[in-house]
């Protein structure tokens, strides 16, 4: 895959995988523009990438935060080959960003909602890519009203994310289906499992140690490279629009994210938050 001379927008690309994968491109000749709340860390990412990285700092999980840290990119691009919103993460307790929204949904689903809107035309301008990071086991997960998404009455931490996950997929097969006629390609990726990162890590070193391979062997979890090569897939492979790409191929979507009208629900109400 030739990706020397592409732009790259990575959010929460500071730290783990997202660090890796703009670290990965960069040497392989990519403009990264890295997106996190930490300086010291964007600033670190650079220096590990040997350079053609740029940072910007920001919150990607409000309107304001959105709005903000796209006017940075576009300073910086006109054009954006790929932009990929990987910025997400879990939350034990449930809470409310300065919008009113769970935190969870609008760091997994709505943020990334809102940064594509905002980059829209610049994406558009480069015939370019959209790649959101999803998650595993979302058939486990579906969801009964997306108003439980957006204010949830009972809280469960992997529930919520998993859930808002599920919603990123959804969204991301409406926004393939609406903008294919503009040459833009909108692919969900699940990276796997990755022992010692913050999804996959957590646990001592010792149970890492003995556990990472064990679940690798069964496909649960793979190394920080093969994540990085899954990265590589979503974001300049040969992947139909609209796709859930697992292990580094189209899979099948999970069950509930083809039932167009629950999909249309979803993103007729990301569309009413945005405007709100």
């Amino acid at each position: 895959m030739d990706i020397q001379g592409k732009t790259v927008v990575i959010t929460g690309a500071t730290s783990g995988l997202g660090q890796a994968a703009a670290i990965d491109f960069a040497k392989a000749g990519a403009r990264v523009i890295v997106v996190g709340r930490d300086a010291a860390r964007a600033e670190e990412t650079k220096r590990l990438a040997g350079g053609n990285v740029e940072a910007v700092k920001g919150d990607v999980s409000t309107r304001a935060g959105v709005a903000e840290v796209a006017r940075a990119i576009l300073d910086k691009a006109p054009k954006i080959d790929v932009l990929v919103n990987n910025a997400g993460g879990t939350f034990k307790q449930a809470g409310k960003t300065a919008d009113g929204i769970d935190a969870a949904f609008a760091l997994n689903t709505f943020g990334p909602f809102l940064l594509e809107r905002a980059l829209h035309g610049a994406i558009a301008a480069a015939k370019g890519r959209v790649v959101n990071l999803a998650t595993g086991f979302l058939d486990r997960y579906t969801i009964p009203d997306i108003e439980e998404l957006i204010a949830p009455k009972k809280y469960s931490g992997l529930a919520q994310y998993a859930r808002a996950k599920h919603a990123s997929v959804m969204m991301t097969v409406e926004q393939a289906e609406r903008y294919r006629k503009e040459g833009i390609i909108v692919t969900a990726l699940h990276p796997g499992i990755i022992m010692g990162t913050r999804f996959g890590g957590g646990q001592p070193k010792a149970v890492q140690a003995i556990f990472g391979p064990i679940m690798r062997a069964f496909g649960l979890a793979c190394t920080l490279d093969e994540a990085v090569r899954r990265f590589r897939v979503a974001c300049f492979g040969d992947v139909p629009t609209g796709s859930y790409v697992v292990k580094g191929v189209a899979a099948r979507l999970p069950k509930q994210s083809n039932d167009a009208s629950v999909r249309a629900k979803v993103f007729a109400r990301l569309e009413q938050l945005a405007t709100a």
